[in-house]
C-alpha cells in the first residue's frame, strides 16, 4: 500500500500544474451567435474542429449575499491547423436580480501576439451581428447601469487595437482573414 502511495506521489511532483490562461470579454451578443460567427470563420480557413457544452459555475448575487448557480456554456475547440489548441467557450449569466451578461472565453495558446491570432480577432468581431462593446440604454439599465462591466468590455476591447468610438461600428478588418499562409 505504501508502495502505490510513493509512486502516486512522486508522480505528482513530476506533473507540473499548469493554469491554463483564458482571457473572458463581456460581450453584448448572444453565445451562440458568439460561437456561429467564430465557426464560420474555422470552416473558412479549413480547420476541423469539435464542439462542446457543458456548465460553468457562476455567482448571482442576491441583495447582498452571492449564490453559485450553473450557466450552460457551448464551445468549440479547434483540433488541428496554425492555432492547434484554440478554444472558445461563451455562456450567458445573470449577475444581478434581472437581465443576463454574456460572456465569451478565449484560450489561446499561442497569445494575443500572434498575428494570426488578431487577424482571427479582428475577423470574429466584424463577424458579429452588432458591436459587442456596446449595449443599449434598456439592457444596461435592466442588468445594472452602473456597473463596471460596461466600460472594463471596451477598455479591453481598445487594448487588442479595435476603435471603441461611438461612430467606430461597424469594425473593418485590416487583412484578409484567409490567405495562402495560414491553410
Amino acid at each position: 500500500m505504501n508502495f502505490h502511495r510513493s509512486v502516486h506521489a512522486e508522480l505528482m511532483v513530476g506533473m507540473s500544474m499548469v493554469r491554463r490562461a483564458t482571457h473572458d470579454f463581456e460581450v453584448s451578443v448572444s453565445p451562440v451567435q458568439s460561437i456561429k460567427a467564430f465557426r464560420l470563420l474555422a470552416e473558412q480557413a479549413g480547420w476541423s474542429m469539435e464542439r462542446h457544452e457543458g456548465s460553468r459555475m457562476v455567482d448571482r448575487f442576491a441583495i447582498i449575499m452571492p449564490m453559485t448557480q450553473t450557466a450552460r456554456t457551448l464551445g468549440i475547440r479547434v483540433l488541428d491547423g496554425p492555432l492547434r489548441g484554440l478554444e472558445v467557450t461563451s455562456w450567458s449569466e445573470t449577475r444581478g436580480s434581472a437581465g443576463s451578461l454574456n460572456v465569451v472565453s478565449w484560450l489561446i495558446p499561442t497569445g494575443f501576439d500572434n498575428p494570426l491570432t488578431r487577424s482571427l480577432f479582428q475577423h470574429w468581431v466584424s463577424s458579429l451581428p452588432r458591436c459587442p462593446w456596446r449595449w443599449s440604454f434598456g439592457e444596461r439599465s435592466k442588468i445594472g447601469y452602473f456597473l463596471p462591466v460596461w466600460k472594463r468590455s471596451r477598455r479591453s476591447f481598445e487594448k487588442l487595437g479595435f476603435s471603441v468610438g461611438k461612430n467606430d461600428w461597424p469594425n473593418v478588418p485590416r487583412d484578409a482573414w484567409v490567405d495562402s499562409e495560414s491553410e
